[in-house]
């Protein structure tokens, strides 16, 4: 969840322009591949992508059906088989910007958002998401910057410049671990824009600032309905 994407979006944004306006089916696999397993090691929860589609050509892309999957460890187990769901990330990328030192990408939207959050008196499975998120970012930051600097690459990745990122309506499931009842709100629409710096920024400092945001907004919402469903039953004893 924590989450999304992105969850997502660290890879995918720094794969490189060679590698956005060639794209053929094999490495949109392996960018898929990649995908699901720094997903999995932020979240410390399977992270399972149905499909990725990026053509650099036509200046789009998508993932489709990024699931994160509820942990199985979890007391009591949870009801449902995924903590979030996403039904597609579309990407609107500038052609022109392809053959240059900074990709910009110019919006992305998370389209078809499902999220199922346990909380009790120990506060919510989402608090815990982001707070695991946030700490394995660091390290995983750091190690990626060791990496990049053992290793000398041929293509050097580009620069990424963001502007807008829309997160349309979905849909919350608070479920409560004491009686099992759920909750359903609607998730209200979100936009934001990413400060990007004019130069540009390495592909996973982007896709960091959009999946903490992502993560912070869900959160802010699910905190307002978890606070209304407390007045509710306070009012009713």
């Amino acid at each position: 969840m924590n989450r999304f994407a992105p969850i997502v979006f660290i890879l995918l944004l720094s794969c490189g322009a060679t590698l956005w306006f060639l794209a053929s089916d094999s490495l949109n696999f392996h960018i898929k591949n990649q995908l699901q397993a720094i997903g999995s090691q932020l979240s410390e929860q399977e992270v399972k992508i149905e499909n990725v589609s990026i053509h650099g050509y036509q200046g789009i892309g998508i993932i489709t059906n990024l699931l994160i999957k509820a942990p199985t460890t979890q007391n009591p187990p949870p009801m449902e088989k995924n903590t979030l769901t996403i039904a597609s990330i579309d990407l609107v990328i500038n052609r022109e910007s392809l053959n240059k030192e900074v990709v910009i990408i110019e919006s992305v939207t998370i389209q078809g958002l499902s999220a199922s959050i346990h909380y009790n008196e120990g506060g919510t499975s989402l608090d815990r998401l982001l707070e695991t998120v946030q700490q394995n970012i660091q390290k995983l930051t750091i190690k990626n910057s060791k990496t990049q600097q053992n290793q000398q690459q041929k293509i050097a990745p580009p620069l990424i410049k963001a502007s807008k990122v829309f997160i349309e309506e979905g849909i919350i499931n608070l479920i409560n671990d004491k009686n099992g009842r759920v909750t359903y709100e609607a998730f209200t629409k979100v936009e934001f824009e990413i400060m990007s710096e004019e130069a540009g920024q390495k592909g996973e400092i982007v896709g960091i600032e959009i999946f903490e945001k992502l993560l912070t907004e869900l959160n802010k919402q699910t905190s307002r309905l978890q606070s209304k469903i407390i007045k509710s039953t306070k009012s009713l004893n």
